[in-house]
């Protein structure tokens, strides 16, 4: 799937949030896996915040590349984007929290999870990690996509 492999493939996410209508969107390195998304944080801090008090999320990707022109109006924009909308939960269980922490592990230093252990997450109680069930994706790119 097309949607699927536009979070895979990408780095960074932007998450966006609500709370008594105040919008709110932050970059975030992200895992994708199993049709979820794994993110950590700290514990203080607005995002953490707002999960608390509204669980629903979205969750976007994007990449691209600029196509210029001989004249300003020639300018375009080659790009593949994708949203995710679902509730966002804090992982509680040592077991969830390491398993999550060793998904986003693997996506940017691969192999280096094995180092995640019960006592490393016991040193780093102040770290959070957020687990986004995914009801709905959402995706377009251009150009589109040539049809058979």
């Amino acid at each position: 799937m097309v949607i699927e492999e536009i979070f895979r493939q990408n780095q960074v996410g932007r998450l966006g949030l609500a709370v008594d209508n105040a919008p709110y969107v932050v970059p975030m390195n992200f895992a994708y896996f199993n049709g979820n998304i794994y993110l950590h944080s700290h514990m203080d801090g607005t995002k953490m915040s707002y999960i608390k008090q509204n669980p629903r999320v979205c969750f976007e990707v994007d990449d691209g590349e600029i196509v210029t022109g001989e004249n300003p109006c020639d300018f375009s924009w080659n790009y593949k984007s994708a949203i995710a909308f679902g509730e966002a939960r804090i992982l509680e269980s040592d077991e969830e929290r390491i398993n999550a922490l060793k998904i986003i592990s693997d996506k940017y230093s691969f192999g280096k999870s094995k180092q995640i252990t019960p006592e490393v997450m016991g040193k780093n109680k102040h770290l959070m990690l957020v687990e986004i069930k995914i009801d709905k994706m959402t995706g377009k790119q251009s150009p589109a996509p040539a049809k058979d």
